[in-house]
């Protein structure tokens, strides 16, 4: 059996601010969206009555803001990068989108006051100092409200051959990349000391459960390039001048693996739920 440490003992992480720099129109083009059973089941499960507020963090480009925000009489959208809160906000006014409130700022230590109904994180609480974001949410959450981790798979996940290739390209230029200082020393080690689960009951938090919904996700040797230019590791901004050089070797060596251009992926998308446990110290009821 694993021996977990207690969460109070895993090391506090600091991740980089510029981790998505340059990232923000790659990710919304690319990265696929949750899918719309997904956001039914959570609004099955969670106090969503059009009169709360929600707190969406590491929104991102609005993955799960736009979706949501109709649901609440007020959202707070944060994220780290600047330039991704102001490609959010353009896309918001471009669609008219109100009642969202955009905020630069870090899951750790922005300004916002509760209470909220729901919170989300949107596949990005492993990049977070959990124990601090943990804490925080419990803080913030209503008593009676949820918070919910979404995740969405990358396209590597899975052993299809064409999979495993795409796995071995990454950890090539992984090592490949000028820029290789990019993740925080000891962060494996952090998620491995502690599961999410644990980090959050920890906090005060009681466990819903995991809810999964599959698809088929069809990836083009441009969607994979795309892919990976919206993620903190692989971006055109950590491959500098080596970027036409890994697109040009991910297409050569994703050519084998496909007869029509397309690579499918079997995958699933899920949230976690997790809901208070405790009460806050000089809480109410809402």
């Amino acid at each position: 059996m694993v021996q977990h440490a207690e969460v109070d003992d895993v090391p506090a992480l600091r991740f980089r601010a510029d981790l998505y720099k340059g990232t923000a129109e790659y990710y919304d083009r690319f990265r696929r969206p949750y899918p719309d059973a997904l956001f039914a089941d959570l609004r099955s499960r969670v106090p969503i009555g059009g009169r709360g507020r929600l707190l969406d963090v590491a929104c991102g480009t609005g993955q799960i803001t736009f979706v949501l925000a109709h649901d609440f009489v007020e959202t707070i959208a944060i994220d780290a990068e600047a330039e991704t809160v102001a490609f959010a906000m353009a896309k918001a006014a471009d669609r008219g989108t109100r009642g969202v409130h955009w905020l630069v700022g870090t899951a750790e230590t922005v300004a916002v006051e509760g209470p909220f109904e729901l919170i989300t994180v949107g596949t990005a609480f492993h990049r977070l100092d959990r124990q601090t974001v943990a804490r925080r949410m419990r803080e913030l959450v209503c008593d009676d409200g949820a918070v919910a981790l979404l995740w969405s798979p990358v396209p590597s996940d899975g052993e299809e051959p064409w999979q495993e290739e795409l796995k071995r390209l990454m950890i090539d230029w992984l090592e490949r990349a000028p820029d290789t200082e990019r993740m925080p020393s000891g962060w494996q080690e952090s998620l491995a000391a502690a599961t999410d689960r644990e980090v959050l009951e920890r906090a005060g938090f009681a466990y819903d459960g995991r809810f999964e919904f599959s698809r088929d996700d069809i990836w083009t040797v441009e969607s994979l390039i795309g892919f990976m230019y919206s993620t903190s590791i692989l971006s055109r901004e950590a491959l500098g001048p080596a970027a036409p050089a890994f697109e040009a070797d991910l297409a050569q060596r994703m050519s084998g693996f496909t007869r029509d251009g397309t690579f499918v992926h079997r995958t699933t998308c899920s949230y976690e739920l997790v809901r208070p446990s405790t009460r806050r110290p000089g809480a109410s009821r809402r």
